[in-house]
């Protein structure tokens, strides 16, 4: 039987490991658009009910001002052709919002997954590479809301790191990339977090 390397082992361990996360990141967003799709399937469903209603409405307007009004009474058929346009204007309002619903999906659905991702940052383990530290307090102010860095302090300084990784290797490899542009000191680090805490620095290779 061939001998198993701790390497390999450890390889093996980290592929398991992102697998097993990938399959809870599935899992829930598979529920979440489970449930987002009901929803937005019940507001189609009423929008298009209204639209049929207002168009239904709208049609027996029409028949009644073709052949039900008495077309010698002018003030009766200029009545009711405002009415006919206000009817219409409605459903041109409701189209407007159902065509809105359909191009804010896109949006809503990313919204949902980068607070999905900011949510996994503050349960999980995960990986940064620190870049620098600083004593400014201004940088403490940098929002984590929207951007791919953490921002931690212990002492009198402040680390600013780039990068959020699911696995060691993931940060292990983008330190790599950052020393080989050059641009980066090499007096750079893999930090651990779990639930927005630093826990240590990791082995860099």
């Amino acid at each position: 039987m061939p001998d198993i390397k701790n390497e390999d082992l450890l390889s093996l361990h980290y592929q398991i490991e992102k697998a097993e996360v990938e399959q809870r990141k599935l899992e829930d967003l598979l529920n979440d658009k489970s449930v987002e799709l009901k929803r937005n399937r019940a507001s189609k469903l009423m929008l298009k009910m209204l639209c049929s209603a207002l168009l239904i409405l709208t049609i027996a307007l029409i028949v009644y001002v073709v052949f039900w009004v008495d077309r010698d009474n002018g003030d009766t058929v200029v009545m009711e052709n405002k009415e006919f346009s206000s009817f219409q204007s409605e459903i041109n309002g409701l189209k407007t919002q159902l065509n809105q619903l359909k191009s804010d999906q896109s949006d809503l659905n990313d919204l949902k997954n980068l607070y999905m991702y900011r949510d996994l940052i503050n349960k999980d383990t995960v990986y940064s590479v620190q870049i620098q530290s600083f004593t400014d307090k201004k940088v403490s102010l940098i929002s984590e809301k929207f951007t791919n860095s953490l921002v931690y302090s212990d002492t009198s300084y402040y680390k600013l790191s780039l990068g959020i990784f699911e696995t060691l290797i993931e940060a292990q490899e983008f330190r790599k990339t950052l020393l080989k542009s050059g641009v980066i000191d090499k007096n750079i680090f893999v930090i651990s977090y779990k639930e927005g805490k630093r826990i240590k620095i990791e082995n860099p290779f």
